[in-house]
């Protein structure tokens, strides 16, 4: 999430709280032209910041009807980027319930479409690994969560994705607060990790889809913990480590 939909997305509720911008009878708020020229922004910039809003469940976006109020108790936003290292914690558990589940649908009802994007994005990750550019930490990071999307995607369930899209944008902004000592990332390990999860998918084999991707997400928070470690978090190692004893962490 870009700092300016962040600030834009605070900026606007503020507004509705002070009684800037009002609402009808029906919580209905003006039309996005209203609220752009209000705001001095232009309407792709002011959508981003009520896809935020929508996110939180403060707004609602109906089809044809225009943008409603839906919680009026949220007086203050407070962003992943805004939350502890442990916050990763939480994110973690809720990936480790829907992802396995989602892999193992993927796997046993995918088509060949979805089965060629999923293998294209591992593939680019084999490609950057070996190129040893310098940028390759933050390229291999993007594919990853390519990969990891285009395997929601492929389950083809819409209030699946718009739940993992809520996941993602948190699970990326939480991790800039989390001092990845990239040098020390096993990316050949990573990239086996996908693989086998991938070829999984490709044999059909739900059950192993399911198993490979929790036990990717366990070594993800390994090495979260890992990292908090060298970087003097204290006990937050202790706090990501204690997942693995947690329901969240059993298998699907």
């Amino acid at each position: 999430m870009t700092e300016q939909r962040r600030t834009l997305a605070k900026k606007i509720l503020n507004h509705i709280h002070r009684g800037e911008i009002t609402t009808n009878v029906e919580g209905k708020l003006p039309s996005e032209r209203d609220m752009a020229s209000f705001l001095g922004v232009t309407r792709p910039i002011l959508r981003q910041a009520i896809a935020v809003l929508e996110a939180f469940g403060v707004l609602e976006i109906r089809d044809r009807q225009g943008i409603f109020m839906t919680n009026y108790e949220i007086s203050e936003m407070v962003f992943p980027g805004d939350w502890p290292p442990s916050t990763m914690l939480e994110i973690f558990q809720v990936r480790m319930l829907l992802e396995p589940s989602a892999a193992r649908m993927v796997a046993e009802n995918r088509t060949p479409e979805a089965l060629r994007t999923i293998k294209e994005s591992v593939a680019q990750m084999a490609v950057i690994i070996d190129s040893e550019r310098p940028d390759r930490e933050n390229l291999l990071a993007q594919w990853n969560r390519i990969l990891h999307a285009r395997i929601i995607a492929a389950a083809k369930n819409q209030f699946l994705s718009r739940i993992y899209e809520t996941i993602s944008q948190a699970y990326e902004s939480a991790s800039t607060s989390i001092p990845f000592r990239r040098e020390e990332l096993p990316f050949d390990a990573i990239y086996d990790e996908h693989l086998r999860i991938v070829d999984a998918i490709e044999r059909k084999d739900g059950d192993a889809a399911a198993a490979l991707v929790l036990e990717h997400l366990q070594s993800s928070v390994q090495r979260a913990a890992h990292s908090l470690k060298n970087s003097g978090f204290g006990g937050e190692p202790a706090i990501m480590e204690n997942l693995f004893s947690s329901d969240s962490s059993k298998k699907p």
